[in-house]
């Protein structure tokens, strides 16, 4: 074996520094049967693992791209809603359309934030 690592040996005998752990992964590296030895073994491991983080980057992607419709929807209905309200004859008419616009947001907006937590 080639190491380049200095190994401190104590008077027990078991070896010290960082060629010791590195000689036990080899020792356990060629207990494995031979079909253990193939590189493909960490290759198909990496691309199992890369595909696990492409998926789950995928989902936060998808979370936040319906997150922001729902929101770009909702804006345009209050402002479809406000549009309307200012379209009433007199100014009573449009404050209590108002009010009741902004009440039912807050209340949406409540009930958002409880689902979400």
């Amino acid at each position: 074996m080639d190491n380049n690592f200095p190994t401190i040996t104590r008077s027990n005998g078991k070896g010290n520094g960082v060629a010791a752990p590195r000689h036990e992964l080899r020792r356990r590296w060629h207990r494995l049967p031979a079909g253990g030895h193939s590189p493909v073994w960490p290759v198909f491991w990496a691309a199992l693992i890369i595909l696990g983080m492409l998926l789950a980057f995928h989902q936060l992607v998808r979370g936040a791209v319906q997150q922001s419709e729902s929101r770009h929807k909702a804006v345009a209905m209050r402002a479809e809603a406000a549009w309307r309200c200012n379209s009433l004859k007199g100014r009573d008419a449009t404050g209590s359309c108002l009010l009741r616009i902004n009440a039912e947001a807050r209340r949406d907006a409540m009930l958002q934030a409880q689902y979400t937590q």
